[in-house]
């Protein structure tokens, strides 16, 4: 690696920037009001496992701060001289970080903000974080606590660490215009929410709880939720209204209630974003007594069960209402607003420096992402790597590892792609192959030193997850492909718990998948419908005709029935052809995969695509006979291509009837079996009408919002941004010379039949 200048900045901050850690939009707003005082901060983004939060959604105002470039987003592997290296939260050094920046700093802080995680360590693993801290940004730290609920807690567990002489209130993050519901009502009315979905549970009551509660007929209550939350029995008494989160922001749902009930323990969080929104917005939190001493005159206290009881006294004393609105109002105002944040970092480091960059040219290593994926029927899963990779940015190299014979394909794209054969190619044990597959790709992680692994595949083999293991610092990624068969590879889904982004390419068909993944989808980012190409990439009906040898001018069919490797599509091919060749008005082309086992013979005038990818050339056909799996669905109907279906239902496949079905009913398309080909005839002979595919066409129309933008695009951005936050986990035990005992539970149970892993896509 060539040698490389520290970055002069004037505070050098690591925080965890996801949706779903409830510091995260403070944390923003405290950073974006010292960048716009004019300090120039740099974020390396950390996602420690001590904080739960969702992989890969990054809270919008880091998502702004770094897009306009008023914070510069910091990679692993940076160098940085500051004034201040700041750690907004102690959780972030729980477990050792690693050799991930080189910091050369004036000062050094480390925010302290839940108390009751502080408290419960050991004094060795107290110790241990401290350390880590030094260790990380460059020498011994001062700690800031948030609240006085924090600081009683660093004094009584770790009364000889140094502290800083004020606490470092949390800064409200803003709002925007909250519009509460301007009308005169006749109950008092009660919200129970989070901003952050990852915290638990959608309300502060359990439902056999809250069911009780909801019994106060003089109360509405509102609930913001989760779609998978448990919903309180029905009828109720009282009206209780249950709003899905993914409908409606936090913020406009705090413009539909009087009251915010909030469900946290001032030990757990002693400043909940939650409340600072709601005082914020003019909305009277409902608090634990505890929460007393940081909150004030500003909130109604008492236990959950006497949420009904307070709310009917608030309803009765409009005057409570304005004086506890008015103080909240104030308080926001006096602690928590930016220009406080601003003076702190005065007081401490001075006013910006003049000129914060030493000139320098900054010189690295390029970092690239590693694609494995399995050996499918078709080409899909390396199709769908292809495409992500293609949408990554440049400074991110993509390379490939494949049990796909077809590999080679991304050579032809400018990459590096390597070979590895499956178990089945040489009937070689799958349990070593195993040891061999472990030993292979933790060759390839030392060789490539990736940012991150993107597997795609049905079944996380066991190789795999010991080769991750042995490599913590890698990011981990499964791009896992929906419409899995009944009760298939269920010990599989259980190891998604081990990748640290789980991403689900999308079915246009979606809601008739009832495969074991829909039970897991809540854990899954989902993106659109993932294609290699997108439509200006797409050859025109002139050109796609001139290379394939077809006349633009004739009725062009495609048949594309698949590999054939698991399934017979000879029969079906010759009985396509033999109804539609030799028509003076019809012109036929089979497509050929790459990885088929046998050449077919074709009759003289059918031409053969070979060419990769299909979806470039279709544009030249009229209609299409084809198998349904993922990309050839996904590209027919962005195409709006009027096709027959002819799904592959083998017991390794993907639920591909279920995209046929769909498109039946939908008008999209028709659908033969190959069990029931006595159909293919007539659905044929539809197909040759004019009118026919007219009336498919105009059916695509709708359809074409759910394939406005192409999934690889959000894919890559996800992986793109996980590239580039450090990722901080328990280690697993693989040291060399350990049992195979030290890894989890998880990762010792066997993968059934092999074949499950060739399921295509």
């Amino acid at each position: 690696m060539s040698r490389s200048s520290a970055l002069r900045l004037d505070i050098c901050v690591l925080a965890d920037i996801r949706i779903g850690d409830a510091a995260a939009p403070c944390h923003a707003a405290m950073i974006e009001g010292l960048a716009d005082a004019g300090y120039r901060v740099g974020v390396l983004p950390v996602a420690p496992a001590e904080i739960k939060a969702d992989p890969y959604s990054i809270d919008a105002t880091w998502r702004r701060l770094f897009a306009d470039g008023s914070v510069n987003r910091l990679a692993p592997g940076v160098r940085a001289e500051c004034a201040l290296a700041l750690g907004l939260d102690a959780r972030l050094f729980a477990l050792p970080i690693g050799n991930v920046c080189s910091i050369t700093a004036d000062q050094r802080i480390v925010t302290l903000e839940r108390p009751a995680d502080f408290a419960s360590k050991t004094q060795g693993e107290l110790e241990r974080v401290a350390e880590h801290a030094g260790e990380v940004l460059g020498g011994p730290v001062v700690w800031a606590p948030t609240t006085r609920v924090c600081r009683d807690a660093l004094s009584c567990c770790a009364p000889h660490w140094p502290t800083t002489g004020v606490d470092w209130l949390p800064t409200v993050p803003p709002t925007g215009v909250v519009r509460r519901e301007g009308v005169e009502r006749a109950r008092p009315t009660v919200g129970m929410g989070h901003y952050a979905r990852a915290r638990s549970g959608p309300w502060m009551l359990s439902v056999e709880a809250g069911a009780r509660a909801f019994r106060a007929a003089n109360v509405q209550w509102r609930l913001l939720a989760p779609p998978q939350a448990e919903r309180p029995p029905w009828p109720q008494p009282a009206p209780v209204e249950v709003w899905p989160d993914d409908q409606i922001g936090f913020c406009e749902f705090l413009g539909k209630v009087d009251i915010l009930a909030h469900d946290g323990h001032a030990a757990d969080d002693p400043c909940p974003v939650d409340v600072l929104y709601a005082l914020r917005s003019g909305v009277v939190p409902f608090l634990e007594p505890e929460y007393r001493s940081v909150f004030a005159g500003t909130a109604i206290y008492g236990r959950p069960s006497e949420t009904a009881q307070r709310a009917l006294e608030f309803h009765e004393n409009p005057s409570l209402g304005a004086d506890l609105r008015a103080s909240g109002k104030e308080l926001v105002e006096k602690l928590f607003l930016p220009q406080a944040a601003v003076s702190r970092i005065r007081k401490l480091i001075g006013k910006p420096r003049d000129n914060p960059y030493a000139p320098a040219v900054h010189s690295a290593r390029p970092r690239r992402v590693l694609f494995y994926s399995t050996n499918g029927i078709g080409l899909g899963h390396l199709t769908r790597q292809l495409a992500i990779a293609q949408r990554l940015p440049s400074r991110l190299a993509p390379v490939f590892v494949s049990h796909s014979k077809a590999v080679d394909i991304v050579h032809a794209h400018g990459y590096a792609g390597e070979h590895l054969p499956y178990h089945s190619a040489y009937g070689e044990r799958k349990e070593h192959w195993d040891v061999a597959l472990s030993d292979a790709l933790t060759a390839a992680l030392d060789f490539y030193r990736p940012s991150a692994l993107v597997f795609d595949g049905n079944v996380p083999f066991l190789g795999l997850m010991r080769a991750m293991e042995s490599c913590p610092d890698v990011a981990r990624v499964w791009v896992r492909r929906a419409f899995w068969g009944p009760n298939r590879d269920l010990d599989a889904l259980e190891r998604g718990t081990a990748f640290d982004l789980v991403v689900e390419p999308g079915e246009l068909a979606w809601a008739r998948d009832d495969g074991p993944t829909v039970g897991y989808r809540h854990e899954a980012l989902p993106v659109p419908p993932v294609r290699l190409l997108d439509g200006n990439q797409l050859l025109d009906r002139q050109a796609a005709c001139a290379q394939l040898g077809l006349d633009p001018g004739r009725l062009n069919v495609l048949v594309a029935l698949g590999s054939g490797n698991n399934t017979d599509t000879g029969r079906m091919t010759a009985r396509t052809l033999a109804h539609l060749h030799g028509r003076a008005d019809v012109g036929t082309a089979v497509a050929e995969w790459r990885i088929a086992g046998e050449t077919s013979d074709l009759p003289a005038g059918v031409q053969r695509l070979t060419e990769y990818p299909f979806g470039k050339f279709l544009s030249a056909f009229d209609f299409a006979v084809a198998a349904a799996g993922y990309n050839t669905f996904t590209e027919h109907m962005a195409e709006g291509l009027p096709t027959v279906w002819v799904p592959n239902e083998h017991a390794q496949q993907d639920r591909q009837i279920l995209r046929a079905r769909f498109a039946v009913a939908q008008g999209l398309g028709d659908m033969v079996r190959h069990r029931a080909d006595f159909g293919l005839k007539g659905a044929l002979d539809r197909m040759l009408d004019p009118e026919h595919r007219a009336t498919m066409r105009s059916a695509h129309a709708g359809i074409g919002q759910h394939l406005a933008g192409n999934g690889a695009v959000a894919a890559a951005e996800a992986i793109a941004s996980l590239c580039e936050t450090v990722v901080v986990r328990e280690a697993a035990g693989l040291e060399a010379g350990e049992p195979d005992g030290a890894v989890s539970t998880t990762l010792d149970m066997e993968i059934t039949d092999a074949p499950h892993d060739r399921i295509p896509s």
